[in-house]
């Protein structure tokens, strides 16, 4: 295993070999992000409560991860956890909301795998999917306005 100094090593390399991520690519993680969050929301209305919870996930990693561009730092996780902690450094309103992102993080690997829910504990039901909706729309009220229309 690869110890934390040679993974943000690791993650440097990555950014290195990636053109733009330092220019206004941010810009295209907010359209996806924008796209996971309204996908979330119509999979609510069709009862479709693991989609929710994964588009849920997806949508705040996409938003942290344009917000930490914004910042020229690109990390190459699906982590909420680590990724609210990072962003955090610059936005302390994220504090209160990185326990629920942590607690979403499980999504995007149950919600896509066959026996993953089950595996890992997951029932997925509608106070499941209304939990993820809250964490979305929370961190939406905090951060989507700082990253423009």
């Amino acid at each position: 295993m690869s110890s934390p100094k040679l993974r943000q090593a690791e993650a440097g390399e990555l950014i290195k070999a990636l053109p733009g991520l330092n220019t206004d690519e941010w810009r295209e993680w907010v359209e996806f992000a924008d796209r996971d969050k309204e996908e979330a929301e119509a999979a609510f209305l069709r009862c479709s409560w693991a989609e929710v919870c994964f588009h849920a996930q997806q949508a705040c990693e996409k938003l942290l991860k344009a917000f930490l561009l914004t910042k020229g730092i690109f990390m190459p996780i699906h982590d909420l956890d680590r990724l609210a902690e990072e962003a955090g450094r610059f936005l302390r309103e994220l504090g209160g909301l990185k326990e629920a992102l942590g607690r979403l993080t499980i999504h995007y690997y149950a919600s896509r795998y066959p026996n993953a829910a089950r595996r890992l504990g997951v029932a997925y039901d509608r106070g499941v999917a209304e939990a993820c909706l809250r964490t979305v729309r929370e961190l939406w009220s905090v951060l989507r306005p700082l990253l423009g229309p």
